[in-house]
């Protein structure tokens, strides 16, 4: 039930769960707050948000666990799950639109309200997610996408295979792909990683386009969004709100 005090959306992603305020109307207060998902305690989540004054709770969880423990924290609240009966028009080319990862469905629902169609969404986390949404027959509608690693479970996958590979760092992975010509081991997988990563991404939002047509746009976010300092040449726009965003746009109903 809607009501007229500020909304705290909570984004919780498996890495990091974000926490943010919406006024009553709809628009982000600009406020967040950061906690890591592994950390999720009544305490760390009361002194997270300290001092901050809402009325209702929209959760947009892929973490059932944490989820349980955050509906428990909030248990004083109305609270509202992002789910996919949320947005049954936009999802009607899905025989079970349940598998829809609630992350999924609020950034398709923020390009669909506030993009140009066709759109790209592509979040780069924990995972990597890419959805299409297009008008069809007058609605917005989540034509599919594609999930792939994201950076860290590339970059840790050769070094849990093998003995001699190392473990690259955040740091060294914090940097964009320049040459595959390494002269050291350590170099060499550093290349291949990032390679592979920006070679998987360009690729995958590639492909896309040429389903939907090159005038496409492609909407970046997530934690990686500007990996490496910039935005990709790829990306047509960087909008690290676009989850809040859509999981205000469902919330409210302005997406269906």
């Amino acid at each position: 039930m809607k009501g007229d005090k500020p909304i705290l959306l909570v984004d919780n992603s498996n890495t990091f769960t974000k926490c943010a305020l919406a006024t009553a109307d709809g628009e982000l207060s600009g406020q967040t707050r950061c906690l890591p998902t592994a950390q999720i305690t009544p305490e760390s989540v009361n002194e997270a948000l300290a001092e901050w004054k809402f009325g209702q709770v929209v959760l947009c969880s892929v973490v059932p666990v944490a989820a349980a423990v955050l509906s428990d924290i909030f248990a004083d609240h109305p609270m509202h799950r992002i789910s996919h009966t949320d947005c049954p028009q936009m999802l009607r080319l899905y025989e079970n639109p349940a598998c829809v990862g609630a992350d999924r469905l609020a950034n398709a629902a923020a390009v669909a309200l506030h993009y140009t169609l066709p759109a790209l969404a592509v979040d780069l986390g924990t995972a990597c997610t890419f959805d299409v949404v297009v008008q069809r027959d007058g609605l917005c509608t989540l034509l599919g996408g594609a999930i792939a690693p994201g950076l860290r479970a590339l970059a840790d996958a050769p070094s849990r295979s093998t003995q001699l590979l190392p473990q690259l760092t955040d740091a060294e992975l914090a940097v964009r792909f320049s040459s595959p010509l390494a002269r050291d081991t350590h170099g060499a997988l550093q290349a291949g990683v990032l390679a592979g990563y920006e070679g998987m991404l360009r690729g995958i939002v590639h492909q896309m386009r040429m389903e939907e047509g090159k005038g496409a746009c492609c909407v970046l976010t997530g934690g990686n969004a500007l990996w490496g300092g910039a935005p990709p040449e790829w990306a047509d726009y960087v909008d690290r709100e676009l989850t809040m965003k859509g999981m205000l746009a469902l919330f409210l109903g302005k997406v269906r």
